[in-house]
């Protein structure tokens, strides 16, 4: 199985080219630069701008069975590359798209909820909309084998976000925590969790759309305690009423709106439900933090010490 994997060099496409090389598959990466990969076993390491289609042609005449395509944001990402893939040899297209696709919603969204924009997520979902709609349509066209992965928060070791490493910092230095008073609820998939279906997905002949995520749901202080567990050490929470004076983004590392994905089509099919919860999803990101504590910080979270204080 020869795979091309758009990107190669940050978290999920990162431990994913991983995975797949421990599994005996051929993995060429796509990079936007030269970065010192600290893993080995890449059959080739393409270097470039997808957005340039100049770049890009270096993958033409290349026979790939499969692409994973995790780098894509827009239709222009995946209609970039798709022109130059040779469709002989393309057996399988996976996109990873996002649960912002669909319209903001309380109540569980199946894979069949209406999609559209999203105040809380803005371009982002409906970007990856426009990207799924086109692949959607060249599956139909040219025949071609598409498969849509559509997580929750995608959590754990090798998490480049600032994200459990802010609860974990901040729960190790003794600092207060804000989060939004608020009623969200949400839902986390672990890494190792997502890269089982990634790996399932090669062998789905037709395609499909998948949310993807653990069924377990939590709210922002039943995350921090995970978090606090994980490290062995007390949180100090504080619930912030930042309405109309702070957007949650400018103190917390998450977008405060309830987030929950039915999983139907992976039990139709017969995938495997993330089984990793909360607890023991946050000890395994706490074991890789310990060595990997140099997270760049989110510039967005810039009013921290304002939440405190209202």
């Amino acid at each position: 199985m020869n795979i091309l994997l758009m990107g190669g060099t940050q978290f999920v496409s990162k431990e994913l080219a991983k995975y797949m090389i421990d599994k005996g598959y051929k993995v060429s990466i796509f990079t936007r630069n030269q970065s010192n990969l600290d893993y080995e076993g890449i059959e080739e390491h393409f270097i470039g701008n997808r957005k340039n289609a100049t770049d890009l042609e270096s993958l033409r005449n290349k026979k790939f069975d499969v692409i994973y395509d995790i780098s894509a944001y827009t239709k222009e990402d995946v209609e970039l590359l798709y022109q130059v893939l040779d469709k002989q040899s393309l057996k399988k297209y996976i996109l990873c798209s996002s649960g912002a696709v669909y319209l903001p919603s309380v109540e569980y969204l199946n894979e069949k909820s209406e999609c559209g924009y999203n105040e809380n997520w803005g371009e982002y979902g409906t970007d990856k909309l426009s990207a799924e709609t086109f692949l959607q349509e060249k599956s139909i066209s040219d025949k071609v084998s598409v498969s849509i992965v559509r997580p929750s928060y995608i959590y754990g070791a090798g998490n480049n976000l600032y994200r459990e490493s802010y609860f974990f910092e901040k729960i190790e230095k003794g600092e207060i925590i804000p989060i939004p008073d608020s009623s969200s609820q949400i839902q986390f998939v672990y890494i190792s969790d997502l890269l089982k279906i990634f790996d399932k997905l090669l062998y789905m002949q037709a395609g499909g759309i998948y949310n993807v995520t653990n069924p377990e749901v939590t709210n922002w202080e039943k995350l921090v305690r995970c978090a606090a567990l994980a490290v062995g050490r007390h949180a100090r929470i504080k619930k912030v009423h930042y309405q109309g004076k702070l957007k949650a983004r400018e103190f917390f590392p998450f977008r405060d709106c309830t987030y929950l994905l039915d999983v139907i089509n992976l039990e139709k099919d017969n995938l495997p439900i993330p089984n990793i919860g909360l607890e023991d999803g946050m000890k395994l990101s706490y074991d890789w933090y310990k060595n990997h504590s140099n997270i760049d910080v989110d510039k967005k979270m810039n009013k921290i010490e304002d939440a405190i204080n209202l």
